[in-house]
């Protein structure tokens, strides 16, 4: 069973970030899988196509008629990744994904910063609801 921990909103340097950390029922592999890859992307995530495979570019469509393009900036498989989330109306947000095996199961740890002040409401929305719909998919629910 995932525990939950509330997503914060906290004060950088740059811009305001969300943290979300997820206790999640299965091992460090398929957590992996389940958040690298397109096919198990779009089963909690939104429609998912990775653009260009050699450089990590990405396209998530999370809703009608809203898409978030990025590149990932970082990769240590099976650990972490991060990505640069594009937006033409602000500065661009990154977002980093940590896989942490655990003996209860393997923690997620989602930090979204650099997000401009105006977004905070929506990728708090968005994450939270992503992450639900994680949660259901490790459990067998979805």
């Amino acid at each position: 069973m995932a525990r939950t921990d509330t997503g914060r909103a906290t004060r950088t340097d740059q811009a305001p970030q969300l943290r979300y950390v997820r206790t999640l029922g299965c091992d460090a592999d398929q957590l992996w899988r389940l958040i690298t890859k397109p096919e198990h992307l779009s089963s909690w995530l939104g429609p998912t196509v990775l653009s260009d495979t050699q450089y990590g570019g990405f396209m998530v469509v999370t809703r009608a008629r809203a898409e978030q393009t990025g590149i990932v900036t970082i990769c240590e498989p099976r650990h972490y990744f991060q990505a640069a989330l594009d937006d033409p109306e602000h500065p661009a947000s990154t977002v980093l994904v940590d896989v942490v095996p655990g003996h209860d199961g393997t923690y997620l740890i989602l930090t979204h910063g650099g997000i401009h002040h105006t977004q905070l409401a929506q990728y708090n929305t968005l994450w939270t609801s992503a992450l639900k719909r994680l949660e259901q998919v490790v459990e067998g629910k979805s």
